[in-house]
């Protein structure tokens, strides 16, 4: 989901499905973007974390890639609140189905308040289908790594229908516009991580939680939009995050509408 949109929050427009009649190209990107909050999974803070990114994404023909990603929290004195490293390949299995597999690392600083800080590594597989009327993914997550030994398992179901325009304000330049439900399950260990952290430092005795339970843990509608012309996309886009099962004293986390905002060169 993080993946799905800039991998981490939805900072940049989904874009539809590749075509697989074009044929692999060797690219490169750089992307800044903006974001009204973060939340991960549907866990998110009292305080929101508005913030800035930049990315940079080199694609091979063969499907490979590799993306760095900064972020930068706009209401911390930290320069640097959230690096990370991506690796993947992306192929396409028919002229309707997808296939994408990535392995990511986050680095966080030590004191960070994000709920993702718990989390230092994902994996993810995703299986794409084109229907013709609307677009499905459906994804595999795992979590894991120090910060959240017992691990995390989620599954996120996707569909999507992208409209298209013929042209924009001239020959060359057109808008994109690709609504998106989703839905997630899975384990909440990495909640659990956050919340013993936070609960520490307030002084509050530890709580039992049901975290190896598997089960929907948020619901996400999205409005993504996105102007392109040649080697530039530019999106806006508005999501709503609902989240569920929550931890007794997961008081934090709560529905919210976040709005993002982006740019993209490709060459």
């Amino acid at each position: 989901m993080l993946l799905s949109w800039l991998l981490a929050g939805g900072l940049l427009a989904a874009t539809p499905p590749a075509d697989t009649t074009d044929v692999p190209k060797r690219s490169f990107a750089a992307a800044l973007g903006y974001g009204s909050n973060s939340t991960y999974f549907g866990r998110s803070q009292a305080v929101a974390f508005p913030y800035a990114a930049a990315t940079l994404t080199y694609a091979a023909k063969s499907g490979l890639y590799g993306s760095v990603e900064f972020y930068n929290l706009l209401n911390t004195p930290t320069a640097l609140d959230e690096t990370d490293l991506t690796v993947g390949w992306d192929h396409d299995l028919s002229k309707t189905a997808d296939l994408a597999l990535s392995y990511s690392h986050f680095l966080f600083p030590t004191n960070s308040e994000l709920v993702k800080s718990s989390v230092s590594n994902a994996l993810d597989i995703g299986l794409g289908q084109d229907w013709g009327a609307f677009y499905s993914r459906l994804s595999a997550t795992y979590l894991f790594g120090s910060a959240a030994s017992k691990g995390d398992g989620f599954l996120v179901l996707e569909n999507s229908r992208s409209f298209e325009t013929k042209r924009g304000f001239g020959q060359h330049d057109y808008f994109a516009v690709e609504p998106v439900v989703s839905i997630a399950a899975g384990t909440q260990a990495f909640g659990e991580t956050a919340l013993t952290k936070r609960n520490k430092g307030r002084g509050t005795l530890p709580v039992a939680r049901s975290v190896r339970r598997f089960g929907l843990v948020d619901y996400e509608f999205g409005m993504p939009v996105s102007y392109y012309v040649g080697k530039l996309e530019l999106s806006a886009g508005w999501r709503y995050v609902v989240p569920v099962n929550l931890p007794a004293d997961d008081v934090e986390s709560r529905a919210l509408s976040i709005w993002s905002l982006g740019a993209t060169v490709t060459f």
